[in-house]
């Protein structure tokens, strides 16, 4: 258990260098800030629209996959791109330790920062309309949401040279494109967070996303989290079977 703590403690702090948490800090605050700018001449009544076009439209589609992308990918992929991997596997700690220790890492240091995200922009909307109900929905949102796309993206850059380049692909053309016009919206991780987000808002909030039309966001709290655990078990099974198979000397 000292090893698997081990690997996990220098892997997030890998994983959370200076640069990264300079420039991916200011990502993740960045759609608050939009929030702040922007909503500075709206009405009380508009306010509640615009945060969740933002929140929707910039935070949950663009700033938590592309931040947990880049982050994932590296949880192992760096150390077999620099042949690190090898003292790890080697030492006497079972593959699936080892396939959590760098899952959990993965998410912890993704975690990090698109939560710290969410809660900036969950309490800017406090502050511009009074209404702090909506903090915890878009934590609890973007920490299933971030759990999902760790789940996808730790083997993806084990596996795949050019990780960020498929993983693109995948958020962009098949989440929001194939996978919304086929009914194919469990592939999609930022649909199953908003999913708990859409079932711990507020009533107002929910009249406003049933408005927006956005497929597969109503499964429910529940739904989302066993969802989210799927995934991770799929890809610490996966993790597993990889470190196991492939041969890392």
């Amino acid at each position: 258990m000292t090893a698997v703590l081990a690997i996990a403690r220098n892997t997030t702090r890998q994983l959370l260098g200076a640069k990264r948490l300079i420039g991916f800090g200011l990502l993740t605050l960045s759609p608050a800030f939009l929030f702040f700018l922007s909503s500075r001449n709206v009405s009380p009544s508009r306010l509640l629209d615009q945060f969740l076009g933002i929140g929707l439209g910039t935070f949950y589609i663009i700033v938590v996959p592309v931040i947990t992308l880049i982050v994932s990918a590296s949880a192992l992929g760096d150390e077999r791109r620099d042949s690190t991997l090898s003292f790890i596997v080697l030492r006497p700690i079972a593959r699936w330790a080892i396939a959590l220790a760098k899952l959990g890492s993965a998410f912890l240091a993704s975690f990090a920062l698109t939560g710290s995200g969410a809660f900036a922009m969950g309490a800017m909307y406090g502050l511009r309309a009074d209404d702090w109900g909506y903090v915890v929905p878009m934590v609890v949102a973007a920490a299933i949401a971030t759990a999902v796309y760790s789940a996808v993206f730790v083997p993806l850059g084990y596996v795949a040279e050019r990780s960020t380049l498929l993983g693109l692909a995948y958020v962009f053309i098949w989440e929001n494109g194939v996978a919304a016009v086929t009914g194919l919206s469990s592939t999609s991780p930022w649909r199953i967070g908003y999913s708990a987000f859409y079932a711990l808002v507020p009533d107002d909030g929910v009249r406003q996303i049933e408005d927006f039309g956005v497929p597969g966001v109503d499964g429910g709290i529940s739904d989302a989290l066993t969802t989210g655990l799927i995934f991770l078990a799929l890809s610490a099974t996966v993790i597993t079977l990889l470190l196991k198979r492939r041969d890392l000397a």
